[in-house]
């Protein structure tokens, strides 16, 4: 690979960054990374300033007689939940162009199932796309079988619970979204995939992009893989009923040109996908606990790493695990995929590049110390993203906030001092937290970010 120099600017510095060093860098984090966590296959793309940077790939697509090695053009990965942001792409696209408004009650524009009126404020398209809708989460979303999915609308008529008045909290919902892409289907008279794949992937060149796997895409689709006892076992495909929500499959060059465009805010290779206006809404806080605090965007979500913010969101899926990141202050975009579904690999991936890229940044808040009363933020807290309603089901683990005599706040091990009268810092100046109080004064919720965010039980 020829060296290619980047002139980059760092806190006032001018500094050459080789291409070729952070390739030789990410290949040894990758590997020893790999190795110790038995991980079969990875591969990713940056693109910066309108053009591919680096990709790679690593590793083996299958395992056995049947073993192929990933190829960034070529492998068909899962990306799990980073789908949300193509369905937020398309309903925006249908807000431009068919004057959708996205503050006006859903239920103007759905056909075949209805919002419950279960609050007086109705659940706007504003409220789908930053997940302050309020619906609950139910259980028994996936299935192993393709002949068992029931369509979206059928699914939903029943499903949509609504547990808290809307636009209050972001919580992270797979029913809202599940809901948006239902909202482009019966607005556009047609599928999903369909819509997506002439106003999204056909602009952008997604030629191996897709939510049905086409014959020749199928050919190319790796194995998900999971390691158990010392072996990496296959896992099944899984389909969900919410597919607007998690079930695209694409290579890392396609996720490449999907980053260029939302840099570009919204254009690539002169296709124009989105307005200007609904791509800087995709990349800027539409609802926070606190303006300090990482928020959603929409469809997106905020992440801070090396001091970078980051626009972001991460996919999940049984055997798979990816991340797309976009630096926007510096016209950089990151896609990582690998097997072992909720893997960290992706986070030291990126990390790795920021870290290489901008060696200098740092973004170290620095707040006055307050000294007041913390007690009316303990007591039990516990994520808001699960089935509330479920008689049976998984139940996410109780985060308790304890109070200390130097005026700070014990939370997930760490301490926090107050710094405004809802904020809080931890130690080291790097990590924020913050809380929402309700009409009488009461703490209701608390966030250390965009999805993790939890409700008070007591």
């Amino acid at each position: 690979m020829p060296l290619i120099l980047i002139k980059t600017n760092v806190n006032g510095q001018n500094i050459d960054t080789s291409v070729e060093g952070l390739e030789t860098k990410l290949d040894s984090v990758i590997h020893s990374n790999m190795e110790s966590l038995h991980i079969p296959g990875l591969a990713f793309i940056i693109v910066k300033d309108g053009k591919t940077l680096l990709k790679k790939g690593y590793g083996f697509t299958s395992l056995g007689e049947d073993i192929k090695r990933v190829d960034p053009d070529s492998t068909v990965f899962r990306i799990g939940s980073i789908t949300k942001t193509f369905t937020t792409t398309a309903l925006l696209q249908l807000a431009e162009n068919k004057n959708i408004n996205l503050h006006k009650d859903v239920n103007s524009y759905l056909k075949s199932v209805k919002v419950p009126n279960t609050f007086k404020k109705p659940v706007t398209i504003d409220h789908l796309l930053n997940h302050s809708a309020g619906f609950d989460e139910l259980l028994g979303r996936v299935i192993y079988n393709s002949n068992e999915q029931i369509p979206l609308s059928t699914y939903l008529k029943d499903k949509l619970i609504r547990l808290r008045e809307p636009g209050i909290v972001s919580s992270y919902s797979s029913f809202g979204m599940a809901l948006a892409g239902l909202l482009v289907e019966e607005n556009s008279n047609m599928s999903l995939e369909n819509y997506m794949k002439e106003h999204i992937w056909k602009p952008l060149g997604m030629t191996m992009t897709s939510i049905t796997l086409s014959e020749e895409n199928e050919k190319h689709v790796s194995q998900g893989y999971e390691y158990y006892s010392g072996i990496n076992i296959p896992q099944p495909w899984e389909y969900y009923h919410t597919y607007p929500a998690s079930e695209i499959n694409s290579t890392v060059t396609d996720m490449g040109k999907y980053i260029q465009m939302h840099l570009n805010l919204g254009t690539f290779n002169n296709n124009k996908v989105l307005s200007k206006k609904s791509a800087l809404a995709m990349q800027t806080q539409q609802l926070a606990v606190h303006p300090k605090v990482e928020a959603f965007c929409y469809g997106f979500y905020e992440e801070y790493s090396n001091g970078l913010r980051t626009v972001s969101h991460g996919g999940d899926m049984l055997g798979f695990s990816g991340y797309l990141a976009l630096v926007p202050e510096k016209n950089l975009g990151v896609y990582v995929v690998n097997h072992h579904e909720g893997s960290r690999l992706r986070y030291t991936v990126l990390n790795t590049i920021l870290k290489h890229l901008y060696p200098n940044f740092t973004s170290k808040l620095k707040s006055t110390k307050l000294k007041n009363n913390l007690l009316k933020f303990t007591g039990d807290y516990i994520w808001t993203t699960h089935c509330h309603t479920c008689k049976d089901g998984w139940k996410p683990d109780v985060k308790k906030v304890i109070a200390n005599d130097d005026h700070t706040l014990t939370i997930f091990r760490q301490k926090f001092h107050q710094v405004e009268a809802l904020l809080f810092e931890n130690e080291d100046g790097t990590k924020t937290i913050g809380f929402l109080e309700n009409k009488k004064g009461e703490i209701t919720y608390m966030s250390s970010g965009n999805s993790n965010v939890f409700e008070r039980l007591n």
